[in-house]
């Protein structure tokens, strides 16, 4: 369940976020769009960061069970995505 992107995928992603709102006769904006797509590359990565530290959280508590689940299997699948879930709504986040 990892959320790793290299910051060149990234950045075609912010990119391509920046296109379509400069292309956009619905969307209006006062920054600079190179401010813009910076400003998306970030709130991207931090997004991923946070995600990737939920999921070490989340590992690391299930190594705590008082027996060993196996990674992969259908119950851990189970526990991952309910603690997840835990973890993102003290975040005030959802899971999808």
């Amino acid at each position: 369940m990892s959320y790793k992107l290299s910051r060149n995928k990234v950045n075609c992603l912010a990119s391509l976020i920046t296109s379509h709102i400069e292309n956009s006769d619905d969307l209006d904006y006062s920054d600079e769009i190179g401010n813009i797509r910076f400003k998306i590359f970030h709130l991207i990565m931090d997004e991923l960061r946070m995600y990737e530290q939920i999921e070490n959280n989340v590992k690391e508590r299930m190594k705590t069970q008082k027996r060993s689940i196996p990674e992969g299997s259908r119950e851990w699948e189970i526990l991952f995505r309910k603690y997840s879930t835990e973890e993102l709504s003290n975040l005030g986040k959802l899971w999808d």
